[in-house]
């Protein structure tokens, strides 16, 4: 889902406007107001002038843990390429128990968060480290 600091208002006019006439058009994810900044707060998203948040991605397990939380400044966008690779290695430590190394993509493989496993994992894999 999305949040915004700005009002419920802002975002119907933002969603009814296309986003070739300045706006964001449909969304397939529910965006909530965050008018009184209370999560952004929680998260420590805002900026030091306190009018504005900064982008944000936080992505949740199911127990509610934070396993990522990317904060980029005003002028930097964010990769929503990476955030989907991201989503495929939590569901792949939750289906598979191995943890993603370095470099780490879907269909390649991952590793044993034991001495042992690492080891195994690093003599396996090092000519592509």
């Amino acid at each position: 889902m999305g949040v915004s600091i700005d009002d419920a208002e802002s975002h119907i006019n933002w969603r009814n406007t296309a986003v070739d006439q300045g706006g964001i058009g449909a969304l397939a994810y529910p965006l909530l107001c965050d008018e009184d900044r209370s999560m952004t707060k929680a998260y420590d998203m805002l900026h030091e002038e306190t009018t504005f948040a900064l982008r944000g991605t936080f992505l949740i397990d199911k127990e509610g843990t934070v396993q990522v939380q990317m904060v980029n400044n005003l002028p930097l966008g964010r990769n929503m390429d990476e955030v989907l690779r991201l989503l495929d290695a939590m569901e792949f430590l939750a289906t598979s128990g191995q943890v993603c190394p370095a470099g780490w993509a879907p269909g390649k493989a991952g590793m044993t968060p034991t001495e042992e496993g690492v080891a195994s994992y690093l003599a396996e894999n090092a000519s592509d480290l």
